[in-house]
């Protein structure tokens, strides 16, 4: 998810199980603690890392249950530990009761911080870019494809608690109840989201055995959310000699309609660009889903030379963009040596209101 809405959700988080026992102070540290782990793409723009870093790091070991678990622990303390060191001191006949009271909000605030930080990649996973969940044991990548990156239905009911268990003073108790509601809310919405996914995906199977009986068996299918919503999905069926994408919603009942686009022949060049590094972290990155095209590089300096295009098509909006918004390019002379480092290759399609009237068609399934 984005990251206001990671630091929304740990706010609330925050709230529903700490706002009376640590105060308001505990809604700002749960959203702070719940962001946290989006700083590596602070890092990102620090040190100008290549595309294939970003991808291979980003929602790495920073986004992990193991890593986050513990940091959040350790940040919570470290809050308690600074609590305590600006707190006036207790009087002699007090310190009995006032080490009591330490001790439970030094519990308080370290299961403060471990919950808030994992909701991070517990809420990443629910996306479809992939998160490296057992980082640095593992860089296997996980995904649910239940949400968008950015879904307002989901994000602006917790932007409404989160204020009001940070500004109210008076109303504890209220703030807590709004928050524990919100936080079924968000549960009840990520189920749904997840359940439309597997209907869309039920639905388009049944479709690709009554027009490909035999190769359906074995397809490989699934349905992504696109944008802002979880209803219009692109649907995309791996065939072993094409590629199915289709747009569809669980208000049209309509066939799906697909577009296909073959995969291309196998060919030396193409073998060699993808046992490249490069490559092999895109297949990764992608989970797999790489469409591959060959052309003539018309350069006259390189003649004989190919341009080789990798794209991921888990996303892509009709149009333009079918094959995704994001992949790289190769430059290799004849024999599929590259002659540079590739480059990236980004194509997302500007914001227009055209572009947002197709997608409000194709939630209501017109």
């Amino acid at each position: 998810m984005d990251s206001i809405t990671q630091l929304l959700f740990g706010g609330v988080l925050a709230a529903a199980g700490f706002r009376r026992s640590l105060g308001r102070r505990a809604v700002i540290a749960g959203g702070a603690i719940a962001t946290l782990p989006d700083l590596d793409v602070l890092a990102d723009l620090v040190g100008q890392p290549s595309v294939i870093d970003i991808w291979l790091h980003h929602r790495g070991v920073t986004h992990s249950f193991p890593v986050t678990l513990v940091a959040g622990a350790a940040i919570g303390v470290a809050i308690w530990a600074t609590e305590r060191y600006w707190a006036q001191g207790p009087k002699p006949q007090e310190i009995e009761d006032e080490s009591a009271r330490s001790k439970a909000r030094l519990w308080a605030w370290l299961w403060l911080g471990a919950l808030c930080a994992v909701t991070h990649p517990l809420l990443d996973l629910f996306t479809s870019y992939g998160t490296q969940l057992l980082a640095p044991f593992s860089n296997a990548r996980f995904a649910v494809n239940a949400m968008p990156i950015i879904d307002p239905v989901y994000s602006l009911p917790l932007l409404a608690v989160f204020l009001f268990a940070l500004l109210t003073r008076r109303h504890a108790a209220a703030a807590q109840r709004a928050a524990q509601l919100a936080l079924v809310y968000i549960g009840l919405y990520t189920t749904m989201a997840w359940g439309v996914g597997r209907h869309m995906e039920d639905r388009a199977r049944e479709e690709l055995r009554d027009s490909h009986p035999v190769a359906a068996a074995a397809a490989r299918v699934d349905a992504y959310p696109v944008i802002f919503q979880i209803f219009w999905r692109r649907i995309v069926a791996d065939l072993p000699d094409e590629i199915l994408i289709g747009f569809a919603s669980p208000f049209r009942a309509a066939p799906i309609r697909w577009q296909r686009i073959p995969r291309p022949d196998t060919a030396p060049v193409l073998a060699a660009v993808q046992a490249t590094h490069e490559a092999r972290v895109l297949r990764w990155f992608a989970d797999g889903r790489l469409h591959w095209r060959l052309l003539p590089d018309p350069a006259p300096q390189t003649a004989g030379g190919f341009i080789v295009e990798a794209r991921d098509y888990r996303y892509g909006l009709p149009g333009d963009s079918i094959l995704g918004f994001w992949g790289l390019r190769f430059r290799t002379d004849a024999q599929g040596r590259m002659l540079e480092a590739p480059a990236p290759l980004a194509e997302r399609p500007p914001f227009s209101r055209a572009g947002l009237r197709e997608l409000y068609d194709g939630l209501l399934g017109r």
